[in-house]
């Protein structure tokens, strides 16, 4: 069931204000959806989880979902009013007691300490604390140890979620007893097809279904990829398939001669001459990175040695990441990628 949902942000992201907060307004995801709304109706919830899966497959977004049928003062459960304070925090991502941790900038000990610092107390406003940890395999040992102990003790009134695209970096407890996994896999072309004509009705967009095809096929089961594609080739306005092409980086590919050459002049270890290459070609930081990503790992395929292979390795580790952001903020993330893989092939050359 698809609902919009403005927020008290002003964004006009379609994935924001489609992004589901009930079970039944989930895509997919059938069995999960199934298990945890028994759960919220039966008020059996499990207290810690590990959410495996791809990046935009779910993962946040059924976390989200557990947080407001825990916590909804009206009707708590699987069908909660999405009307009632403590429900419109967690749309509005104001709540006290609804956390979600990037741990790829929060995840030291430090950052974990002053987090659980606060747990034992009661909840603020709400019943219940959630605690959302997003890209989870990036805590440290550290971490990783201190929540572990926290998760085998257990409070009555907090609930944590772990969500990871690499739950092997995780230490091997994660997955024991006292954690409950859940793996969220890509949803097939005809649902993407179907929101995708869903979304585009309710926005009244004059949609060319050829079009919205070609975006579904091209999402490859991720749904959070889509709507951003849709909303940018609305806003074009022609729905022609070669603009479709072009907004979703397809004209662009790890075998392109401005690809080629930018890796290379990355290789070479020229950082001024890369960064002007990069400029050059025009397109989004996300679709650049898919092409450099794909050179580097035929790079890998190709290597000779274990030593040449590793050097590609460690640049994949961070040019695999997709980039979310748009404009200059997207440039500034693929910049430091690009410095990442000379600093890469200057400390392989000296050893």
């Amino acid at each position: 069931m698809l609902v919009k949902r403005e927020t008290r942000t002003g964004s006009n992201d379609l994935n924001v204000i489609y992004r589901p907060f009930k079970v039944d307004e989930m895509l997919g995801q059938e069995a999960n959806c199934k298990m945890v709304a028994k759960w919220l109706d039966e008020g059996t919830m499990p207290h810690t989880f590990l959410f495996t899966g791809d990046a935009g497959c779910g993962k946040t977004t059924m976390a989200r979902i557990i947080s407001v049928g825990l916590n909804c003062e009206e009707t708590p459960g699987s069908i909660a009013c999405m009307k009632c304070n403590s429900c419109l925090s967690i749309v509005n991502q104001n709540s006290i007691d609804v956390v979600e941790v990037n741990v790829g900038r929060s995840g030291t000990k430090g950052d974990v300490d002053s987090i659980i610092e606060n747990l034992p107390s009661a909840p603020f406003s709400m019943r219940y604390k959630v605690m959302i940890f997003d890209e989870a395999h990036k805590l440290t040992d550290a971490s990783q140890d201190l929540l572990l102990k926290i998760i085998e003790d257990g409070y009555q009134h907090v609930y944590f979620i772990f969500c990871t695209n690499k739950p092997n970096k995780l230490k091997k407890e994660f997955s024991g007893g006292r954690v409950t996994r859940m793996h969220f896999d890509r949803l097939a072309d005809e649902l993407i097809f179907e929101l995708l004509i869903n979304v585009a009705e309710f926005e009244g967009m004059p949609y060319d279904k050829k079009v919205l095809l070609y975006l579904a096929e091209e999402a490859k089961g991720v749904p959070r990829d889509c709507l951003p594609w849709l909303k940018q080739v609305a806003d074009e306005g022609s729905w022609s398939l070669e603009v479709a092409k072009q907004i979703t980086g397809v004209l662009i590919d790890e075998e392109d001669p401005q690809v080629i050459e930018l890796c290379k002049t990355l290789l070479y270890g020229d950082w001024k001459k890369s960064v002007k290459l990069y400029d050059d070609i025009k397109l989004p930081a996300e679709k650049i990175r898919l092409a450099v990503a794909g050179f580097m790992a035929w790079k890998l395929k190709i290597s000779k040695t274990i030593g040449q292979g590793r050097m590609y390795s460690d640049m994949l580790e961070f040019l695999a990441n997709p980039i979310y952001l748009s404009g200059k903020a997207g440039d500034h993330t693929m910049y430091n990628n690009m410095f990442k893989v000379i600093q890469i092939i200057k400390s392989a050359r000296r050893g």
